[in-house]
């Protein structure tokens, strides 16, 4: 086969390419990427191998623990109004740590055996994402916590009325 007919075929991507000695990618972003998979298996950056990780992570369960605490001690009335609270300042985008909670499955769908994402290490409360989930479904956004928080449904009306809409009625 003559040299100009020669192909290499990329590790990255499987893609073929035409052969040069010193060419092992079809394109600096699959290079780029061997190497970004190169570099994370030798240097994990998780909770386990990364202490700001760590850190971070450990900040927002105790958040969300706080959070959980400070809605199980209010009185039964005030419940639904502080977690509308809650879902509007995530929703906002001005706390993204609450925005994270919120969002998170590990607390929307957690495992009972992992009784430190409860409020008093049972899970016969609901962890605040699952309470927050729950007030979304049976509120007039009718959808996921999730999708509330992202901004994927629209605001439920209020229930005021308008100038524009009295004149028109």
């Amino acid at each position: 086969m003559p040299p100009q007919n020669r192909r290499s075929k990329c590790p990255e991507c499987g893609t073929a390419f035409p052969y040069r000695s010193n060419k092992r990618f079809c394109s600096p972003a699959c290079r780029k990427a061997e190497s970004q998979k190169r570099r994370r298996k030798a240097n994990p950056v998780n909770a386990q191998n990364s202490p700001t990780t760590r850190h971070e992570q450990h900040e927002v369960y105790e958040l969300a623990d706080r959070l959980a605490e400070t809605l199980y001690t209010k009185p039964p009335a005030e419940r639904l109004g502080y977690i509308e609270e809650l879902v509007q300042s995530a929703r906002s985008g001005k706390h993204p740590r609450l925005r994270k909670i919120m969002t998170n499955p590990t607390f929307l769908y957690p495992n009972p055996k992992d009784k430190h994402l409860f409020w008093r290490g049972t899970s016969a409360y609901c962890t605040i994402a699952q309470a927050a989930d729950l007030y979304c479904r049976n509120s007039p956004w009718q959808a996921s916590v999730t999708k509330v928080v992202r901004g994927q449904v629209p605001e439920p009306p209020t229930g005021e009325v308008h100038d524009a809409l009295a004149t028109a009625a």
